[in-house]
């Protein structure tokens, strides 16, 4: 596929996209402890960090035009990558990052991506226990900025890379549509030419019986 302006496997893919998403939630979670000093519950922090984190990818990926198939395939390839690196915190595991992610993922707003960047930030910040109010503060702001940027960069890229890759699959398959009705054409074409042979050989015997 193409990503970044260049070809890569889905597998490269993963763990480029992978590496990407465990440094926006590093870079979400720096932004808490420099806005908001107070002490957190360090397992709460870690596990709604990577969990909305993940969210906003979810959404990312639900709004890009990839066939059903496709994403599936992508989604599997990037949680491989990012359960191992998950589970190495002794804070938090992949199994209840993914379940408090599909909680975030339940409040988006289908018809807008920026109201669904709000509630997500909203939700994460009540979830560790920031003071209300929250919206108002210049932590919610800067993150509502970062996770709205954040879903519709990603949608536009992903989008991009899947009709690329649309039109490469669609070019192939006409290819191979051509290449098979050359080789059907040139079958018949051979046995055209083998039944036209069978008949001379056999009006040749008839006359030479004669």
């Amino acid at each position: 596929m193409r990503w970044n302006r260049r070809w890569i496997s889905g597998d490269r893919f993963a763990r480029d996209y992978a590496a990407d998403i465990l440094s926006f939630a590093d870079e979400v979670a720096q932004a808490v402890t420099r806005f908001h000093p107070a002490r957190h519950c360090p397992i709460v922090r870690d596990l709604n960090t990577h969990a909305v984190a993940w969210a906003a990818v979810l959404v990312a990926f639900e709004s890009a035009c990839f066939r059903e198939q496709d994403r599936e395939v992508l989604m599997e390839l990037m949680l491989g990558e990012l359960r191992p690196r998950w589970d190495l915190s002794e804070l938090a595991c992949s199994a209840a990052i993914l379940e408090q992610s599909a909680i975030y993922f339940a409040r988006r707003n289908g018809s807008s991506r920026m109201a669904t960047a709000d509630e997500l930030v909203s939700s994460y910040l009540r979830y560790l226990g920031v003071p209300e109010p929250i919206d108002a503060t210049a932590l919610a702001r800067h993150l509502r900025a970062n996770f709205t940027y954040r879903i519709l960069r990603d949608i536009y890229l992903l989008s991009a890379a899947s009709r690329l890759r649309s039109a490469v699959v669609s070019l192939m398959e006409r290819q191979r549509a051509v290449r098979v009705a050359e080789i059907d054409n040139r079958g018949l074409s051979v046995w055209g030419e083998r039944e036209r042979d069978d008949s001379l050989a056999k009006t040749r015997g008839g006359a030479s019986n004669l």
